[in-house]
């Protein structure tokens, strides 16, 4: 079994019109309507021969309205998971980064410092974040004890950034400064290969 065709293709959702914000839990629209995301990905997805057994998404709208809209399109189930959400910030959501960085210095110098182990406060660490991510991908290829049929149509992920970089990381073996340096861009195909485990129950 080919892990990349069978495995998890996932695409960022549309721009957010926020600059500067620091807005990883919050609900903010993105700057395409659903239906405009769902046919670029449905072209994306043409074009790559790809036709997905599951759409899955994030609970926040800018990846679940597109996500909704595409499940329709392909007539194919739609699934929303909390462990697919955007990283939090806990008390520093919807607050612009100069003023993070001026009102709560210590703390900001610390998040930038190991951001890997340390969250913003009462937010998630990088790591926290690669956990959630960690326990979906085994969890859709099956190593937690998916049945073989799960895996015979790859699964499609309206992702946010951060969870896209989680990927690359438990996924593709990356570390997180790798992870989180190489871009992210919208509505752009990127694929990840489900747990060796799984291919191997796979396999005929």
């Amino acid at each position: 079994m080919d892990p990349l065709t069978h495995g998890l293709i996932a695409f960022r959702h549309a721009p957010v019109a926020l600059s500067g914000v620091c807005y990883g839990r919050l609900d903010a629209a993105a700057e395409l309507p659903p239906e405009a995301a769902a046919a670029a990905i449905e072209r994306a997805l043409h074009e790559l021969c790809v036709r997905p057994g599951v759409v899955w998404s994030s609970p926040l709208s800018r990846c679940a309205l597109p996500a909704a809209e595409l499940a329709a399109r392909l007539g194919v189930p739609r699934a929303i998971d909390d462990r697919l959400l955007e990283i939090s910030y806990g008390a520093w959501e919807g607050r612009a980064f100069s003023d993070i960085e001026r009102d709560d210095p210590a703390a900001y110098a610390a998040w930038l410092d190991g951001w890997e182990r340390v969250g913003p406060p009462g937010g998630e660490s990088a790591l926290e974040v690669e956990s959630r991510v960690r326990s979906f991908w085994r969890e859709i290829g099956g190593a937690d004890g998916a049945d073989v049929a799960s895996r015979a149509r790859p699964h499609l992920l309206v992702a946010h950034a951060g969870v896209l970089r989680a990927l690359r990381v438990v996924a593709c073996g990356a570390s997180w400064p790798a992870a989180m340096s190489a871009p992210v861009p919208h509505l752009t195909a990127e694929r990840f290969p489900l747990p060796p485990s799984a291919l191997s129950l796979a396999d005929p």
